[in-house]
């Protein structure tokens, strides 16, 4: 009896209004699948992702009343395993659309990029609830724990996952206590590269300014600002070598980025129909099956990487506020849930969600409305797509599973 009590007390911790921006999100998700393959040969995929969502949804809320504290003295061996499947698919694996991502066991095919996610989530907070982030050590071990699965991710190639890797990282060590400008200055590499392709002049510039805010912010020894700026000025010579690595389409979305008119039929033609559709929608959309890009289908893909463009035509602006809205809340749950967490391991892993969460929405809605190069990276629980489906359900039944176990609020 003090056992079923227990379980009573546990459940009534749960996390309802997560329940609620998830279902809304999803409901959304199988309207806007429906509306765009109703008459197309891929129909049979929403049927797909709603038998889908029930079994998952299911091991979600296993996984919420079990608990996550078994997945500490768990984590390298889930990494192990992780590290074991992407390895596997760049030997194994199915290729689709110039990437080699996908993997089949007994006849179902998935993303082990997709599960990674988790993994790394996992293990990073592990490690972050154990080492001091201020260390050399601490700093060591996440970028080694980060840079691995990233290598793997971006061989295949996958240039968005890998991104959201790093994303993932940043998130939690900024919640794990290291100061913001400590995480800046972790970034800066990014921005050499960048300025370094914007600009040769730019590049100089950069490294000049660099160098006095890393003089300017220095506490003790000169060792650390040196090695930022070393790092810095080694990433932007290794640019070109970076650029030579990346396959040709992914090449032709950076360029069409910075110019989509360039190329109005060939690789700007996404992102020029996308921001077409969206704009065409007006307050109230156009509803459902009514779209005149979505029916004609003038954006491929449009039911997996530009979902949000159905959302802006058929529903108009009204829908893609509510769509974010609803984002909103569960982002905002998140962080209240890693607030409350009644251990570090477990607001860690709070908050590795919810960052992952907000990068694949900033990313995607910002892809689709051609505010952002076009990588990849789908909108979660509302691209068709199995493996992310499950993927995101999982991650949000470790949120329910911190939320039910959270500490207790004093007023």
């Amino acid at each position: 009896m003090a056992a079923i009590g227990a379980g009573a007390r546990l459940w009534r911790q749960f996390d309802w209004l997560l329940l609620l921006a998830l279902t809304g999100i999803l409901a959304i998700s199988l309207a806007c699948i429906f509306s765009v393959t109703h008459n197309t040969a891929h129909r049979d995929d929403l049927a797909q992702q709603f038998l889908m969502i029930w079994p998952a949804l299911a091991l979600a809320l296993v996984l919420a009343g079990y608990g996550y504290e078994w997945l500490r003295p768990t984590a390298r061996i889930i990494y192990a395993l992780n590290l074991i499947l992407l390895v596997a698919v760049m030997v194994a694996g199915h290729s689709a659309l110039g990437a080699q991502r996908w993997i089949g066991i007994a006849g179902f095919r998935f993303q082990p990029s997709e599960f990674a996610k988790l993994a790394l989530i996992i293990t990073l907070a592990k490690v972050l609830s154990e080492k001091n982030v201020h260390s050399p050590e601490g700093i060591f071990t996440v970028l080694a724990t980060v840079g691995v699965p990233f290598i793997l991710i971006f061989k295949q190639p996958d240039l968005g996952t890998s991104l959201v890797y790093g994303a993932i990282a940043v998130g939690m060590l900024f919640w794990a206590g290291m100061p913001a400008s400590a995480v800046l200055k972790l970034a800066t590499p990014l921005v050499s590269v960048v300025l370094y392709f914007a600009g040769f002049g730019w590049w100089i510039l950069y490294l000049l300014a660099l160098g006095v805010f890393l003089a300017w912010t220095r506490k003790q020894n000169w060792a650390l600002p040196l090695g930022i700026w070393v790092v810095n000025a080694v990433a932007g010579i290794a640019a070109t070598r970076v650029w030579d690595l990346l396959k040709e389409y992914q090449k032709r979305r950076i360029l069409t980025f910075l110019n989509p008119e360039a190329d109005p039929l060939g690789s700007g033609y996404h992102v020029i129909q996308s921001k077409i559709a969206i704009g065409s929608g007006g307050l109230w959309g156009k509803g459902l099956l009514h779209g005149t890009q979505t029916q004609l289908h003038f954006i491929p893909e449009q039911h997996t990487d530009f979902i949000f463009s159905v959302v802006g035509e058929e529903l108009g602006f009204a829908g893609g506020f509510a769509l974010l809205l609803l984002y909103a809340i569960y982002i905002g749950r998140g962080v209240a849930i890693a607030h409350q967490a009644s251990n570090a391991f477990g607001s860690l892993l709070a908050i590795g969600i919810v960052t992952m969460m907000l990068f694949h929405v900033v990313v995607n809605v910002g892809m689709a409305t051609g505010l952002l190069p076009v990588v990849g990276i789908p909108l979660p629980l509302m691209s068709y797509g199995r493996t992310a489906l499950i993927t995101n359900l999982l991650a949000f039944g470790l949120l329910e599973a911190v939320a039910m176990r959270r500490k207790k609020i004093l007023f």
